[in-house]
């Protein structure tokens, strides 16, 4: 499958800030025809029109999703938003919230075809020592107060790719990546510029092969490729190693608060994964 090398939109070369999926991540995947057709791939979309909210105590079951949320925290929908949305949201001192799929429908290594993942997220502070944020793919994993995020700035011992916001960097969204058992790899670091109540589009693309070359993963932000070439990772031929190659993922997002701080929420408009099976 080739990059498209004209449109500058399917390019990931110009921005698109709206609330629709990119077409530089998602021009190419057959919506259409693998809702259709499953045999044919995965699509999921959800714009949290129809799901319960999370709400204090260890991780249950909510719709589609298992949930946890601390002491006063929750991951509550929106009122009177046309479309859903999620607000992940505590008020104390190193809690947080999260919200994952039950199940894991995809792995990115070199015997998979296309693979698209996004969400569009917004923080209500940009200030650091506010809260830490996690979004993007994570494993079987119980969600809990240090799951994904263990403490400030510091991740879980999981397998996951995706977008990290540290405590002590809230207008930033680092892209890291791990192996259970594997110390974590910060891919490019301050990858994203985050602004205070707006909404950014973050996401990856896997592809088997292209123009660039075979079995890389990209990550977009509005539609724009980030940093083409040191934000690109290429998938290893080998298992155990610091990619989580081997390891069915699912959806996930969560929050920590950091200790001290006003706490801050995080809103998720909508998210969506994808894999084909057969191109």
């Amino acid at each position: 499958m080739a990059v498209n090398t004209v449109d500058p939109l399917r390019n990931g070369t110009t921005e698109v800030t709206d609330r629709f999926l990119s077409p530089a991540i998602w021009a190419d995947f057959p919506v259409a025809e693998v809702t259709e057709n499953p045999s044919r791939g995965f699509f999921f979309f959800d714009d949290f029109n129809n799901q319960p909210d999370v709400a204090a105590g260890a991780q249950a079951l909510y719709g589609n999703y298992k949930g946890f949320a601390s002491t006063g925290g929750a991951v509550a929908n929106v009122a009177a938003v046309v479309g859903g949305q999620k607000v992940f949201s505590s008020d104390g001192d190193n809690e947080g919230a999260s919200l994952g799929q039950a199940s894991f429908p995809v792995m990115i290594n070199r015997s998979q075809k296309l693979t698209c993942y996004e969400c569009r997220v917004k923080f209500s502070s940009i200030a650091d020592t506010n809260s830490g944020g996690f979004l993007g793919l994570l494993d079987d994993a119980t969600l809990s107060a240090t799951v994904p995020i263990a403490a400030a700035g510091t991740l879980a011992d999981e397998n996951f790719v995706g977008f990290h916001r540290l405590e002590g960097d809230g207008d930033k969204l680092d892209i890291v990546y791990k192996a259970d058992g594997v110390t974590q790899v910060t891919l490019l670091a301050d990858a994203v510029t985050l602004v205070a109540d707006t909404f950014v589009k973050i996401g990856l693309r896997f592809e088997p092969t292209n123009s660039i070359g075979n079995y890389y993963v990209r990550f977009f932000a509005n539609n724009v490729e980030l940093v083409p070439t040191a934000g690109r990772y290429q998938i290893p031929s080998a298992q155990g190693t610091d990619f989580p190659n081997d390891v069915a993922l699912g959806l996930v997002a969560a929050i920590l608060n950091a200790t001290g701080s006003s706490p801050g929420t995080m809103t998720v408009d909508w998210w969506a994964l994808g894999q084909m099976y057969d191109f």
